[in-house]
């Protein structure tokens, strides 16, 4: 893990690692978390600084350090975030545009059993089987997102390999006669885990944008939940704003995509 000219100790950059990963719910609750030695070696530190690492976590009640047996994720208490609407339709578009002008490469592609978290967002059981898809997006060959993205099996088994590497998945959708109705979304700035980093070609615990999308179709159940990081130095997400005046009192809401309206 490059320390640069960050002030933080590398301590407290794994720290901060593996509490993101512990409250995005990476683990179940009691589930073990890897082993000292395996966390050295993903984050190239020494043994000592994740013992350090791992012993403020236990500070936090979010880990239980068990001698003997190692450190085991504790269920994380229930924490408020402010989350701020946005247009679907300014959404759909943006990702249609960015899915024209960028080249998508799968990096992997596989069933596994939903986490709690992945159950939580698809509405499936702990456990039920998901297809989990990993690609990268670049522009002009400059990679610029790392996406995460799960969706359930009944759909998941319908989709090739080859679309996932082609084709936006709005537009795989949209072959496979999903319909979509809107998406859940909320953006925030999270630290680079190694596999991110790799992909990115970024320092473990660099700034990253997170982006989280829940796709819903016309029914009303979950069909996609992504998981995305991108450079904040190759990306940027804009959303265009106008004026309102809301009971006297002005406020900014999102503007209607230019040659929108009422025919």
């Amino acid at each position: 893990m490059a320390d640069g000219a960050s002030p933080l100790p590398l301590y407290h950059k794994v720290y901060l690692l593996l509490r993101q990963r512990l409250l995005d719910g990476d683990f179940g609750a009691d589930a073990p978390l890897p082993g000292e030695n395996a966390l050295a070696q993903a984050y190239g530190v020494s043994r000592l600084t994740v013992r350090r690492a791992l012993d403020t976590l236990a500070a936090d009640g979010l880990v239980s350090r068990q001698q003997g047996r190692g450190t085991f994720a504790q269920a994380p208490a229930e924490m408020a975030t402010p989350q701020q609407g946005a247009s679907v339709d300014a959404l759909l578009m943006h990702l249609s545009r960015m899915g024209m002008h960028t080249q998508v490469k799968l990096l992997a592609l596989e069933v596994e059993p939903a986490s709690p978290t992945v159950a939580a967002r698809l509405e499936v059981p702990v456990g039920a089987p998901v297809h989990r898809s990993v690609r990268v997006r670049s522009y002009q060959d400059a990679v610029f997102s790392y996406l995460r993205t799960y969706v359930p099996d009944a759909i998941g088994k319908r989709i090739s390999r080859k679309a996932l590497g082609s084709k936006p998945l709005l537009q795989i959708f949209g072959d496979l006669g999903v319909r979509v109705m809107g998406a859940e979304q909320t953006v925030t700035a999270v630290m680079a885990d190694p596999d991110s980093a790799r992909a990115l070609d970024v320092p473990v615990a660099s700034a990253l944008l997170n982006i989280r999308r829940l796709v819903r179709d016309t029914g009303g159940r979950p069909v996609e939940y992504l998981d995305a990081r991108y450079r904040p130095d190759r990306f940027e997400y804009r959303l265009d704003m106008q004026a309102h005046e809301t009971s006297g009192t002005p406020v900014w809401l999102p503007a209607a995509p230019a040659g929108s309206g009422r025919r």
